[in-house]
């Protein structure tokens, strides 16, 4: 069988979304691997369809890794990350080489000015980057988890029906504030609530109502916690994207980011609350400070946010 190498280094959501080219690859004749950086391979750690090859960015120019992909013998590659670092992949890996459309100037343009806001979905471009092996195919993340792994959750989490939050962000113009009150409507409502994230988003958050796990599990499980969860509410970042390739329903809060930009959930994935304020996006990535300092795209009440997420659990 053929071979072929997903190259996407970061980060979490990003790597998530390249799971899109797993089943058209296969589909074309093709053992898919991926390239990504640490620790987020074991994302895929139960998903029997593609194998990984991890590395860290020091690793990334070393002979042994070129050595190691080499010896694969791959008989496509698929850039869907793009940047100095895959440029120099190429140059020293030679081969087939395919890799997708960014829409960069297009987006930068978006940032500024309404009219360059229009419809765009990374995951489409990763498929176009296929050319007739991604034609037709759905562009939905999925990532497969095992029965053992649901099994073993299963046992350690809410019995009645439970939420996951992610409220976590890497940048604050991309952070809801209220999602302490939104967990307090939900209980209220007897829904239990599951906070996810890394160990800087438990030290944040504080104390919460409901159950933090919170830098307390690997990624893999993480995915199942939300596999398991009724409906996953998030903010525009990787935990939103891996509820997505579990098929769980998603509530997505937008705030110095745009669907514009190409992570939005399509309509049959979850619901998308954003204040279409003229300022918003601010920044390809809600990086920095709000200009007006109140962070007014984020101030959404939270029964609002409530009724929403209510919508998806009926």
């Amino acid at each position: 069988m053929k071979k072929a190498l997903i190259v996407r280094l970061s980060s979490l959501g990003d790597v998530v979304l390249s799971s899109v080219l797993i089943e058209p690859l296969i589909r074309g004749g093709y053992k898919p691997f991926l390239l990504t950086f640490k620790p987020y391979h074991t994302l895929f750690e139960d998903d029997w369809r593609v194998s990984t090859i991890p590395t860290t960015r020091d690793e990334i120019f070393s002979k042994e890794l070129i050595d190691t992909l080499r010896q694969h013998h791959f008989d496509l590659f698929i850039d869907v990350h793009k940047n100095l670092r895959t440029l120099w992949l190429r140059r020293k890996l030679g081969g087939k080489w395919l890799s997708y459309k960014k829409d960069s100037l297009r987006r930068r343009l978006a940032v500024r000015f309404s009219r360059f806001r229009r419809p765009y979905f990374v995951t489409e471009s990763y498929l176009e980057a296929l050319g007739d092996i991604g034609r037709g195919a759905v562009p939905l993340p999925k990532i497969i988890l095992s029965d053992e792994r649901l099994e073993r959750l299963q046992e350690v989490l809410p019995s009645e029906e439970f939420i996951t939050f992610g409220a976590g962000a890497r940048y604050k113009k991309k952070r809801y504030p209220y999602f302490k009150e939104l967990a307090l409507l939900l209980k209220e409502n007897n829904f239990e609530v599951v906070w996810l994230g890394d160990e800087k988003d438990r030290k944040e958050l504080g104390e919460v109502e409901g159950v933090n796990l919170c830098g307390k599990l690997s990624l893999p499980d993480v995915l199942g916690v939300i596999k398991l969860s009724r409906v996953f509410i998030g903010n525009d970042s990787g935990l939103l994207h891996c509820a997505r390739a579990v098929g769980t329903p998603a509530l997505q809060i937008y705030g110095g980011t745009h669907p514009t930009l190409g992570f939005s959930l399509y309509p049959e994935e979850g619901r998308v609350i954003i204040k279409n304020l003229e300022c918003q996006p601010c920044d390809l990535h809600g990086r920095g400070e709000c200009k007006f300092g109140d962070y007014r795209c984020l101030d959404i009440e939270p029964g609002y946010v409530f009724k929403e997420a209510l919508m998806l659990i009926r």
